[in-house]
């Protein structure tokens, strides 16, 4: 069983005022039993998250079992949640326990349930609302006493209103909405974070160097990180590998697309770029990172296609 520190703060860098917000509310939402939905962009930590609100609850000693329901293949996926009954179908010779009735009394977390057919989110509401289901060939009634959590990296209301997420299951997994806030929204938390993963770094041996120079913080501060702190912890990996034996992380140890960043959004200390500055660098840098696929800078930037489409125009982006 994973056991994890009854202190946030110590798995969580929160210089940042909306980091240390979060971390007020995940101590009250550990001690609660309600639903929570956690969003927000790809690498911000929901996982971490998650982890730490049932490690940290009444259900501590029960199972946690996570569910990243866009690796299981659709066609078994119904199989694993709720198990089956032998004979259920070709390949069923004995009975199978789901992962709904392994987590009796602890916490059922579904990563990413935006890719939940709507077959499934049919019968995944009926085991929120009521926690009762039957195994697949089965009519006996199985009752659970679970915690639901769930996360998502696109906008849930949004895909309610597109069609593709029911929105009665929506509001019975976010009775307590929780986002957590990309990297580039908490920069004072860049540095501090690079550097405790330096530091883990320095103690597996990978590196000697200590702290990064003048330079290479400003690079590591003015990036926009799309990819979030997991980015972030990738590229610390990197620069100790580029700099084993240096006592400090220069920028030649930074990997490109750090410093081929637009030189004027952060330059200079005295002037603060604008909201509609940092939007339309960003939506310029996913847009350049999916080769220019609409459908696919409209999902990593959490929004409608007609909305990029709306934004690209205003800001004048080809």
């Amino acid at each position: 069983m994973t056991v994890m520190s009854s202190d946030l703060a110590s798995h969580v860098v929160a210089t940042s005022p909306a980091m240390s917000e979060l971390l007020g509310v995940a101590a009250r939402l550990a001690e609660s039993r309600s639903s929570v939905l956690l969003e927000g962009e790809s690498g911000t930590g929901k996982d971490l998250l998650a982890h730490w609100l049932h490690y940290n609850g009444p259900r501590r000693d029960a199972p946690f079992i996570k569910i990243h329901c866009p690796s299981i293949p659709e066609d078994l996926l119904e199989s694993e949640l709720f198990g089956h009954e032998r004979g259920a179908f070709t390949d069923a010779r004995q009975t199978k326990i789901g992962k709904l009735e392994l987590a009796e009394g602890g916490t059922v977390y579904f990563d990413q349930i935006h890719d939940l057919t709507p077959a499934l989110q049919a019968k995944l509401l009926r085991v929120v609302e009521e926690r009762k289901f039957e195994r697949l060939g089965g009519t006996r009634v199985v009752e659970i006493d679970v915690r639901f959590m769930a996360s998502s990296s696109v906008d849930l209301r949004q895909a309610v209103a597109q069609g593709t997420f029911r929105e009665d299951l929506y509001h019975r997994l976010s009775v307590v909405p929780v986002t957590l806030p990309p990297l580039r929204a908490r920069r004072e938390d860049i540095l501090p974070l690079a550097e405790l993963f330096l530091a883990r770094e320095r103690q597996r041996g990978s590196t000697k160097a200590a702290t990064f120079e003048a330079p290479a913080a400003d690079a590591l501060r003015g990036y926009l990180w799309p990819g979030n702190v997991r980015e972030l912890r990738s590229v610390v990996e990197r620069c100790a590998v580029y700099a084993s034996s240096s006592a400090t992380i220069g920028t030649t140890a930074l990997p490109p697309q750090i410093l081929e960043q637009p030189a004027t959004l952060w330059a200079g200390r005295d002037r603060r770029p604008s909201l509609e500055d940092i939007e339309q660098a960003y939506i310029r840098y996913v847009l350049e990172q999916v080769g220019g696929s609409q459908t696919r800078a409209a999902e990593v930037l959490g929004i409608s296609r007609k909305s990029l489409w709306e934004k690209r125009r205003r800001y004048g982006i080809p």
